[in-house]
């Protein structure tokens, strides 16, 4: 005999069906959520290097173009004029530069080295800038007498010596043009007093004495001093 389905039965079998769907659904969602998640936190290719639109990113062309103006201005910047030397008064050049052989001082009668150059000329003769500077230092130099001292950039500076006693035309501060009128010789040198009216001149490059012969221009040596290139040691 053919056995009949309850209407109970059949309740029970749709409610586990619909149970069934519902379960599925909810893992699918679940599923599905946990996708989306991980998509969102994992950075696509193009995400890797996003583009600035201020051009501040390195090697960016807006940057390179600027950091090229940059530097062709800075390169101007710090491009520093030529230095060029004249004669600090006319005459002769009688006692030279020497810093490794020993000259004669007639005064202190004795040999001993000699860290400028002697322009022998008139008593009260005009002595002239020989660069564009500042004046940095106006004293009595314990030696050589009343001493003004002139920086004309960060490596070059000039002294002159055996100066008139209180005629400073220049305080320290001035500035000063090349051929500028700085005072007079004088009689104030002690180390230097038994030789003849002269200028007592000494250039520094970078803190060490040089040959102020060596800086000159030739038209200015010919004019002032007389003396032709190549001539130097025997005219001096």
């Amino acid at each position: 005999m053919e056995k009949k389905i309850k209407f109970s039965d059949k309740n029970a079998v749709s409610k586990i069906v619909y149970l069934t769907v519902i379960a599925i659904l909810c893992v699918s969602a679940i599923v599905i959520g946990i996708v989306a998640s991980n998509n969102r936190k994992r950075p696509s290719d193009t995400d890797t290097n996003p583009p600035v639109s201020d051009g501040t990113t390195p090697g960016g062309d807006n940057e390179n173009d600027g950091s090229n103006d940059g530097g062709n201005e800075n390169e101007n910047e710090n491009v520093k004029p030529t230095l060029t030397f004249v004669c600090p008064t006319s005459g002769t050049v009688y006692k030279s530069h020497s810093t490794t052989t020993p000259v004669f001082s007639n005064t202190l009668d004795e040999w001993r080295i000699h860290t400028g150059i002697d322009i022998s000329t008139e008593d009260g003769a005009s002595v002239f800038a020989v660069c564009d500077g500042e004046v940095t230092g106006v004293y009595n130099d314990p030696m050589l007498g009343q001493t003004i001292e002139i920086t004309h950039s960060d490596t070059h500076k000039s002294y002159y010596s055996n100066l008139e006693k209180d005629t400073a035309l220049h305080k320290v501060g001035d500035n000063v043009k090349q051929g500028d009128t700085i005072g007079y010789v004088g009689d104030t040198t002690i180390s230097e007093l038994a030789d003849e009216p002269h200028l007592h001149f000494e250039m520094k490059v970078s803190g060490e004495s040089v040959n102020p012969l060596d800086y000159f221009t030739e038209e200015s040596k010919l004019a002032s001093l007389g003396i032709v290139s190549g001539n130097e040691e025997n005219d001096s």
